[in-house]
This record gives structure tokens, sequence and C-alpha cells, in this order.
């Protein structure tokens, strides 16, 4: 693969999650008119757990999904790829980092 064809799968891939972001946006956070897009990580605090935190836990689910992928080979959920576990570790660090920079008042520094 050379670093063009990767160019193009980063394209491809950050496409894809926009439309997949905000349709699960929908579904995960109280429906279109849901004013908050981390309504469902931030109910973690009822357990005293940072949202942060809370992404974080997601993307280790998915980290062993992958884990279990290059181990046996496969999958048991035939609905669900290895590549969607990358393209939601892709969309939690996005919401997680959007998550601190709104927590920093936009200040990422």
């Amino acid at each position: 693969m050379t670093i063009e064809e990767i160019i193009i799968m980063l394209e491809e891939t950050t496409n894809s999650l926009k439309d997949t972001l905000r349709k699960k946006s929908s579904d995960y956070t109280g429906g279109e008119g849901s004013k908050d897009p981390f309504a469902n990580f931030k109910a973690t605090e009822t357990l005293d757990v940072d949202p942060v935190i809370g992404v974080m836990i997601r993307i280790m689910d998915k980290i062993q999904r992958i884990r279990s992928f290059v181990y046996d080979g496969k999958l048991k959920v035939p609905n669900e790829s290895v590549y969607d576990a990358f393209d939601d570790i892709i969309g939690y660090t996005i919401l997680a980092k959007a998550m601190i920079q709104e927590k920093r008042g936009k200040n990422l520094n």
C-alpha cells in the first residue's frame, strides 16, 4: 500500500464517519431534537466516572474486539466487521477530543 492509497482510505473513512456520527448522535443522545452530543457519555457521571474515561472504556472494548479478530481471524457477530471497530475507535477518539476541548473552553494547549 502506498501513502497515496492510505490518504484515500483516510478521506473515505472520515467522509463515512461524518454521516455515521450524525446518525448515531441522534440514536444515542435522545433523538433528533437533542442539543447535547455528549448526553450518552455524560450518563457515566451517575457512577462517578468522567465521560472521557467512559469513552476510553468503549475504545478498550473495540481494541479487545480487534484483538480477538487478530488471534482468531474472524468475528462472531456477522453484521459488524473489524473495520467497523477501527471506525468506532476513530469516532470515539474525536468525541473524546471534543469533550476535552469543551471542558477546557476551546483551549487545547
